[in-house]
């Protein structure tokens, strides 16, 4: 059996952990043993409840503290973790954020890179795939922005096909926050960052407000990790007063019931710029609901233009507003579009075709 140590520094719920969570639930534990190194928080409760062994480890922020600071960080969590793989006996790290790679780098073990960040400089791209033994990509975008192509293999995320969302999940969701049952609601999901571009998403409110009077528009998430000195949300709520749209649009906060949310949508949008892979599309996909976006980073490999949903030049606020509207007032071609997205998912982005493709990846590594 494989030791395989798994690292995470957050202590809530992204995307990440999600689907780093997706993967120890689906991991063939008798060919795997999972150790999860984690500080305490939602991310080790929900993993000790899939029976993983969880071991309190704690890497702290090298981003933003003065280099002599961020050195003397490194160089402890480096030796705790050494001293972790140690007495655990790993084989090997498999590291699940950019944080988590540099302290593995720090060290002499193996280690795997899941690179679920597009955003980095340049040298930490290089230093870290000149250390790492292989690394995952979850799309061709990230694959492409990599040195060292030889080390890259690419397994997009995936997810068990769900069930949809009852009706009473969907109006529930709705009454919760006064929307009307029969209303439409454009909405997008993600976490609150500049780069998932909720200012966008406020833009496209201002432009469809006046042509589509009942319509409501929704934005979910939540601040998981916010940026030092900025308040984001403040400034999305700032800007809907500004454009005259703040009683349109609902900022719903951060929802464990993200299939709910969705299903209470009639059309999905992302704003997002150089999306790395973006979850949200394929669960948007699963309960059948069209999405527009903009065509950037790995977002054309997910969803299908004209088949899928539709896509648009990143910053086409205007063109987006069309495809919403067309959308809105074709049912049809909406629902169309949202069983074929459901069906791509299904064939697609399974979750067990990418837990037994990160198998073979350890199996390269063994």
């Amino acid at each position: 059996m494989m030791n395989i140590l798994f690292l995470d520094h957050a202590t809530v719920l992204g995307g990440a952990e999600r689907s780093l969570l997706d993967l120890l639930r689906k991991l063939d534990r008798d060919a795997y043993q999972p150790t999860l190194a984690t500080p305490e928080g939602q991310l080790a409760e929900k993993a000790r409840a899939l029976g993983v062994r969880v071991a309190k480890l704690e890497l702290e922020k090298l981003k933003g503290v003065n280099p002599f600071a961020s050195l003397r960080r490194l160089r402890r969590g480096a030796d705790a973790l050494a001293t972790l793989v140690k007495d655990l006996g790993s084989r090997v790290i498999h590291a699940n954020t950019l944080r988590c790679a540099a302290y593995a780098a720090a060290g002499q073990a193996r280690f795997l890179w899941h690179v679920r960040d597009y955003q980095m400089p340049r040298w930490v791209r290089f230093g870290l795939m000149k250390r790492c033994d292989l690394a995952v990509a979850p799309s061709r975008f990230v694959a492409e922005s990599l040195p060292f192509p030889s080390k890259v293999r690419v397994v997009p995320n995936g997810i068990d096909l769900p069930d949809l969302p009852s009706e009473e999940a969907r109006l529930g969701f709705r009454a919760e926050f006064r929307i009307p049952f029969q209303a439409p609601v454009v909405g997008c999901l993600g976490r609150i960052r500049p780069w998932k571009g909720q200012r966008h998403f406020v833009e496209l409110a201002a432009a469809l407000a006046p042509r589509l009077p009942e319509c409501v528009f929704l934005v979910v998430g939540g601040t998981l990790f916010p940026d030092p000195g900025r308040d984001y949300l403040a400034e999305l709520k700032d800007y809907a007063t500004e454009l005259g749209v703040a009683e349109r649009v609902v900022f719903a906060g951060h929802r464990d019931d993200a299939l709910a949310a969705l299903a209470a949508m009639d059309v999905v949008v992302n704003c997002s710029r150089d999306e790395p892979f973006g979850r949200v599309l394929i669960e948007a996909m699963a309960c059948r609901r069209p999405v527009v976006a903009f065509r950037s980073g790995a977002v054309g490999e997910i969803v299908e233009d004209g088949n899928t949903g539709l896509l648009v030049p990143f910053g086409d606020v205007a063109g987006m507003a069309e495809a919403v509207f067309d959308l809105l007032r074709n049912r049809e071609r909406a629902e169309a579009y949202g069983e074929a997205g459901r069906h791509r998912v299904a064939t697609e982005f399974t979750l067990e075709a990418a837990v037994r493709a990160i198998e073979d990846i350890y199996r390269e590594l063994a």
